[in-house]
């Protein structure tokens, strides 16, 4: 009886929903840029489901990685104690995003950024080092700050546009007033978690792009208009009134 019970035992434990035992990956991280693919390298995968702590990031099917936005995140399997790593890089480098720091004060910006080229009432305009985007313009609502914007030489439309598309997932393109609006989440792609949003529209006078970051207010529309873009693009249009350098 002790034998058949041994036996029994030996026999269900080494079942595990009929996937060999010797289920193992051979690569324990990954490196893409935005849309690109790479297949899980390891042995006796095919029976294995992958979840992604953040699809924003990358997804996997068929055991198939696909990049989605520049960030990393952890791919863990449903079944084994089995993960690895995805880092989506990006490509383009056309600027150095602000730091979205939404707390930030007036006081605490001009203590890291320094004395302001240009100051209102409602926000500071600072230079760059970079020619292709020569200003920052950082807007306020009383104390704190409500949006980061870059504004960006026209001749650079085609890079920027790459900029953003590996960053951000688009949800509204005006090709005729060439503004569009992007987010950027996490968790699921289908459904993602909204943290911040990036407007970006011609200015007209200035005659360059400005690429403006604000806080998602939870909106269910992600419009222009519904997110405060439209306010934001005038302020930032007062405040670059004088600039002519832009081409």
């Amino acid at each position: 009886m002790l034998l058949f019970a041994t036996l029994l035992s030996f026999t269900a434990c080494g079942s595990d929903n009929d996937e060999p035992d010797d289920v193992k990956l051979s690569k324990s991280s990954y490196t893409l840029y935005h849309e690109g693919t790479a297949m899980i390298q390891g042995s006796n995968l095919s029976n294995l489901s992958w979840n992604p702590d953040n699809e924003f990031v990358a997804t996997v099917k068929n055991n198939v990685i696909t990049a989605n936005y520049v960030g990393k995140t952890v791919v863990k399997s449903s079944t084994k104690n089995l993960s690895f790593t995805v880092e989506v890089k990006p490509k383009y480098s056309l600027y150095k995003e602000p730091d979205l720091d939404w707390t930030a004060t007036k006081t605490s910006i001009k203590k890291k950024y320094g004395t302001p080229y240009k100051e209102t009432s409602s926000g500071f305009m600072y230079e760059t080092s970079n020619s292709k985007v020569p200003y920052m313009v950082l807007l306020f609502e009383g104390e704190k700050i409500s949006s980061y914007t870059m504004v960006c030489q026209i001749s650079s439309a085609e890079e920027l546009v790459d900029f953003l598309l590996e960053r951000y997932a688009p949800v509204q393109v005006d090709e005729t007033n060439l503004s569009a609006v992007f987010i950027h989440g996490y968790g699921k792609i289908n459904n993602p978690r909204i943290d911040y949003m990036v407007g970006m529209q011609y200015n007209s006078t200035v005659k360059g792009i400005t690429v403006s970051y604000v806080k998602y207010n939870g909106s269910k529309s992600t419009s222009l208009d519904d997110m405060n873009f439209g306010s934001t693009f005038k302020d930032v249009e007062k405040m670059t009134s004088n600039i002519s350098v832009l081409r």
